[in-house]
């Protein structure tokens, strides 16, 4: 900035340079062209004090501009370095992603393959089931449509075994096993027809889950004891005179109909 003292010199040392003229000029010619020679020095010393105070504001604006600027770019490089460590973060996590998901493809597999056999296995299960419970309407409802299921898995050729869904061809095995588990675990007093010799008869007749059944005729005449085996269940006559009233009086303690009384029954192990 220019000060009040350089003004003053300025304005001394432009005074002497002229001084010389004074004695060959008129003392109104000198007033006259000094004065317009100060005018127009105070001009140019208010157009430089002018120049520099806007260069001062301008010079302040810019400097607060590249502050922001710098802050822009401090806090851009630090945006960029938090979107790389996540996209690194990222990619490390869908890596895992894709090894999962492999893992589960090759397990998929190996469950697809060992599929067949546990099929197999699951099917001898089936005719442990009496019929009354599989299509009657003391039995399951879903255990049918299990078993229908089960044998057309079976059924179908590998190119079309290979389009059934996995969870399609587990869930009929999962029922039929949880069935078979629900039957064995309970005694069932039912009525349904059995062969008596050539002749289909109304017996009464007590499960003992899959594995042994006594049948009884309503007057307690006949008696049959009852196996199941691959091939399905099979009765065969009960002997001895007591034998059909012991079994009537059991069965009539299972179903409420009659008390409860001890009673012993030949059991034959093939």
């Amino acid at each position: 900035m220019f000060s009040v003292t350089r003004s003053g010199a300025a304005l001394a040392s432009l005074l002497l340079s002229i001084a010389p003229l004074a004695e060959a000029q008129s003392v109104a010619e000198q007033h006259v062209e000094l004065r317009a020679t100060i005018e127009q020095w105070m001009q140019a010393v208010d157009k430089s004090q002018e120049l520099e105070n806007r260069w001062a504001l301008e010079k302040s604006v810019l400097e607060d501009s590249i502050v922001g600027l710098k802050g822009m770019l401090e806090q851009s490089d630090a945006d960029i370095a938090t979107v790389k460590a996540r996209l690194a973060t990222a990619d490390e996590a869908s890596k895992e992603k894709l090894e999962q998901q492999e893992k589960f493809n090759e397990a998929r597999e190996v469950l697809r393959k060992g599929l067949a056999p546990v099929e197999s296995e699951v099917a001898k299960v089936v005719p442990l089931f009496p019929d009354f419970y599989v299509g009657g309407e003391d039995g399951s409802s879903k255990l049918k449509a299990a078993i229908e299921s089960l044998e057309k898995h079976r059924q179908a050729e590998p190119d079309e075994k290979e389009k059934l869904s996995l969870n399609g061809r587990i869930q009929p095995l999962v029922q039929i096993l949880t069935e078979a588990e629900r039957f064995h675990g309970k005694l069932w007093a039912v009525t349904h027809p059995l062969k008596v010799g050539e002749v289909d008869k109304q017996m009464n007749v007590l499960y003992f889950g899959l594995s042994v059944a006594y049948a009884v005729d309503e007057g307690g005449t006949v008696a049959l004891e009852g196996k199941s085996s691959e091939a399905g269940w099979s009765f065969t006559p009960m002997s001895g005179e007591e034998v059909a009233k012991d079994v009537l009086t059991l069965y009539k303690a299972a179903d409420g109909s009659g008390e409860s009384q001890m009673v012993s029954l030949p059991l034959s192990i093939d």
